[in-house]
């Protein structure tokens, strides 16, 4: 299944995804992160994203990757990494600037440990 991320123009320069990233979104099939999701499933989607979080924190580089669909959430690779294993930032979007940072862990494979916990228990909520 094709995957749209950013042309490496849009990107920092030495930015690099982490392989897990890569790993994870170049399989046939996307996990099932309900409420996250990958902005890279829709063409176009990352893209818009990137330019959407430049325009409302000009002073910060994140690299946009996934979106909570029930909130303004977006959960953005740190764009100034050149590690290839950058910290995630969450950042609520259309918040004003100084209020959109709602947390950060170390990478994302904690991001994605997180986000399979975090949508176990959306889904078990959706049941009842």
């Amino acid at each position: 299944m094709k995957r749209f991320l950013c042309p490496k123009t849009a990107l920092a320069n030495g930015f690099q995804y982490p392989q897990s990233f890569l790993d994870l979104i170049n399989k046939d099939y996307l996990i099932d992160l309900e409420p996250w999701w990958f902005l890279c499933e829709f063409e176009g989607f990352s893209q818009k994203w990137l330019d959407e979080i430049k325009k409302q924190y000009p002073d910060r580089n994140l690299i946009p990757f996934a979106k909570k669909s029930d909130s303004d959430d977006i959960a953005c690779f740190d764009g100034n990494s050149t590690s290839g294993d950058p910290k995630v930032y969450y950042v609520h979007a259309f918040a004003s600037p100084g209020w959109e940072d709602h947390g950060s862990v170390a990478s994302f494979n904690v991001w994605f440990e997180d986000a399979k916990k975090e949508s176990a228990l959306y889904k078990s909520e959706q049941e009842t």
